[in-house]
């Protein structure tokens, strides 16, 4: 597997496309367009949340029949919280669409994101789609991963290449996220896209697998959205044998995609809103699994933890706090936790380290907290950022 450069057009037989249709009041891109030439084999996973979009709920009917040609995405408007308006928006926004470019209504699926509770401008949307359809391109990633942006600093994508059955075949990928961001997904879009042929059954396997060990892994303010969406596009267009699952070629397609939707992961962390440091949460020595998931989970929304990781403090103390009030049955005197390396806890007491040595670890801008529970062999982990004044003051204006 090697990275390449490119996005969600990297794949053979993909084009995208963006354009300004007036939602968001910067005048930047804030609609974009996915097409594959070919009908795809697609997955998509979705917000546990209870309150969800339209756009949500249209594109989980679409994906019944788990095949799908193209994506039309929007940012700067949720589309929720505005009643049977969603649905009917929705609707037509994906119909015009597939209509111009020649495809059943079902083969569009549709995105939205940004601010909740203000109906969506159709009209705007929709007269702008005749243009969508003909900017179509190859070079388009750049362009669709801009817009579909909302507070992100950067745009974020990756494509990879990989040899399947004797067939050179590319993953490529796109999100935005960056703040709003909770395990079991996240405020954020993301999408993927690959030539490969793979059978349908493998490729909702391989993605629910990757999106669980990736974008279900990160948090960056413990806040989940109503929008969050993660779909795959596989069109098989180099021509390889189908991937089948538990042969070595889906072994191989899915460290692939695990790859891909880990890095992307990792970026929307980096992009956190005003966000500093890039924190790793490990927890190990938990009885099951469940266990581990709960205390990495709850250290990683700590808004005491994160503030203190945000001022470079080394306060342990935040960390066994945190654990103890996790609500996972921990034993305090089998508690280890190590900053970096340096352990500066062990046996639920505090353990001799170097304050000099543990801030130079918090200069970093990477940084891993371990934290051992001492109780048995299972283990997770959850990537977080810290908490700065800059995270405030983006959300306390978002709207305006």
């Amino acid at each position: 597997m090697k990275v390449i450069k490119g996005g969600v057009t990297a794949a053979k037989g993909f084009l995208a496309s963006a354009v300004n249709c007036g939602i968001k009041k910067s005048k930047k891109s804030d609609l974009a367009l996915l097409y594959s030439v070919k009908p795809c084999a697609c997955a998509g996973t979705f917000t546990t949340n209870k309150v969800r979009s339209g756009s949500v709920e249209l594109c989980e009917k679409h994906l019944k029949g788990g095949m799908a040609q193209a994506v039309i995405v929007n940012s700067g408007n949720a589309n929720c919280c505005v009643g049977k308006e969603e649905i009917i928006a929705a609707e037509r926004i994906t119909g015009l669409t597939a209509a111009e470019i020649g495809i059943g209504k079902t083969g569009v699926l549709i995105a939205s994101t940004g601010i909740i509770g203000k109906p969506l401008p159709v009209e705007k949307i929709t007269d702008k789609v005749p243009f969508l359809v003909k900017a179509l391109n190859r070079k388009g990633s750049g362009v669709f991963a801009r817009a579909i942006m909302t507070t992100d600093t950067a745009h974020k994508e990756i494509a990879v290449t990989l040899r399947l059955g004797g067939k050179q075949i590319i993953i490529g990928g796109a999100v935005k996220g960056s703040g709003m961001i909770c395990p079991n997904m996240a405020t954020m879009l993301a999408f993927f896209t690959t030539d490969a042929a793979i059978e349908k059954s493998a490729l909702k396997a391989a993605f629910k697998e990757s999106v669980s060990k990736s974008f279900n892994k990160i948090s960056v303010d413990g806040d989940m959205s109503t929008n969050d969406s993660a779909i795959v596009l596989a069109n098989g267009m180099v021509g390889n044998k189908p991937v089948k699952k538990g042969s070595a070629d889906y072994a191989k397609f899915l460290n692939a995609l695990k790859f891909v939707s880990t890095e992307l992961a990792r970026k929307i962390v980096l992009d956190g809103e005003g966000a500093t440091k890039f924190v790793e949460i490990i927890v190990k020595g938990a009885k099951h699994a469940g266990q581990a998931s709960k205390v990495a989970s709850h250290v990683a929304d700590s808004n005491l933890v994160k503030t203190m990781i945000a001022g470079g403090d080394p306060n342990w103390g935040r960390i066994a706090a945190s654990v103890g009030s996790s609500g996972a049955g921990i034993n305090k005197d089998k508690l280890d936790i190590y900053f970096g390396k340096i352990q500066v806890m062990k046996a639920g007491s505090g353990a001799k380290a170097s304050e000099k040595a543990l801030k130079a670890v918090f200069k970093n801008k990477e940084i891993s907290i371990t934290i051992d529970l001492g109780s048995g062999k299972a283990s997770d982990k959850v990537w977080t950022c810290d908490l700065t004044k800059e995270y405030v003051r983006i959300n306390a204006e978002y709207e305006t």
